[in-house]
């Protein structure tokens, strides 16, 4: 039941911002939040601090990554001013990065 209290606050969201914990930034690791892909999935656009992890998956659009604080703001901005297009970005990037059929797929290829 508290699933679905969260997938329903997700979902009343105008999207997600956050700020990585200082090691993963710093230490460039990459470290994306599982939170994030719950809001791209839900069609909510995300701004999140940048660990590395924009080597791996596309930004600008439905998807920002920031370093510091004018590049947040801009990012806040640009989200406001297109919400409608950044949450069909949002989802389509969680399907295209996100979804188990392809991550799944991939990683039992390699194995």
């Amino acid at each position: 039941e508290n699933w679905l209290d969260y997938q329903s606050f997700i979902e009343k969201s105008l999207g997600e911002f956050s700020v990585a914990k200082e090691t993963y930034f710093k230490a460039k690791t990459g470290w994306f939040s599982c939170r994030s892909a719950c809001y791209l999935a839900a069609g909510r656009p995300v701004i999140t601090q940048e660990t590395g992890w924009s080597k791996f998956i596309s930004t600008g659009n439905g998807l920002f990554a920031f370093s510091d604080q004018i590049e947040a703001i801009e990012a806040i901005q640009e989200v406001i001013s297109n919400l409608e297009q950044h949450s069909r970005y949002a989802r389509e990037i969680a399907e295209e990065f996100f979804d188990s059929r392809k991550v799944l797929d991939q990683m039992l290829e390699q194995i």
